[in-house]
């Protein structure tokens, strides 16, 4: 699978992305390390195109049906290089390994899940209640490594547990965003996912002094339809 994800990378997805008139750049410059994308992932990114569940929206830009903003695969590197580095973009990739697993494997409808929550672009993927399309249900947020993976599920119980923190160092920025972005919107699951298919699920509880709690569950509790009722 990962020669089939890498054909797919190099004859079609590059050659669109760099191609378009908008960049006019040349795929010389692509710097192919595929180290950083394991087969699970690249096989279910394919399905995620494949499928559907993701399509072109033009400029080599994919958007998922309830999306705030659309993916891109590559990034790039300083503009006075020539050729100007290109590089795959993992966690784009691993989010829409994300989206197909969400659909064919726990059975959640295309036009109810989407990337880029609407609120500050929060998390990096979510699904939405049935009856109001516009409230989370699940939200995700993806990391490239176990490393990152297991840092920001430690820091989101830690100000999960801490409604009051106010010292927060740099590198814990990102996970006390998602904390706040949570006591905001109160989804009721929420999904850490790392590269391979690593990966936390959550229950969420909130508490009326700001503390949220994080009982860790089994993916399958993720699967459509999602139960209780839908929150404002």
């Amino acid at each position: 699978m990962l020669q089939a994800f890498q054909d797919r990378i190099l004859k079609h997805l590059l050659p669109e992305f760099c191609n378009d008139s908008s960049r006019s750049w040349t795929a010389d410059g692509f710097k192919a390390d595929w180290q950083k994308i394991t087969e699970l992932d690249a096989a279910d990114f394919l399905r995620g195109i494949d499928g559907g569940v993701i399509r072109h929206k033009g400029r080599g830009l994919y958007r998922a049906h309830l999306s705030y903003a659309s993916e891109q695969f590559f990034w790039s590197g300083l503009r006075r290089k020539n050729p100007r580095p290109i590089y795959l973009w993992a966690e784009p990739i691993i989010t829409i390994a994300v989206l197909a697993r969400l659909h064919f494997d726990l059975d959640w409808p295309s036009e109810l899940i989407g990337t880029q929550t609407k609120k500050v672009w929060a998390f990096d993927v979510a699904t939405y209640w049935p009856q109001k399309p516009d409230v989370e249900y699940i939200v995700c947020e993806v990391k490239k490594s176990p490393k990152e993976l297991n840092l920001l599920v430690d820091l989101m119980n830690k100000f999960g547990a801490d409604p009051h923190a106010n010292q927060i160092a740099r590198k814990e920025q990102n996970a006390y965003r998602k904390v706040k972005a949570l006591r905001s919107s109160r989804p009721p699951l929420f999904w850490a996912v790392g590269p391979g298919g690593t990966s936390f699920a959550f229950r969420m509880g909130y508490l009326e002094n700001g503390v949220i709690s994080f009982q860790q569950i089994a993916t399958q509790e993720l699967r459509y339809p999602p139960t209780g009722e839908c929150g404002d």
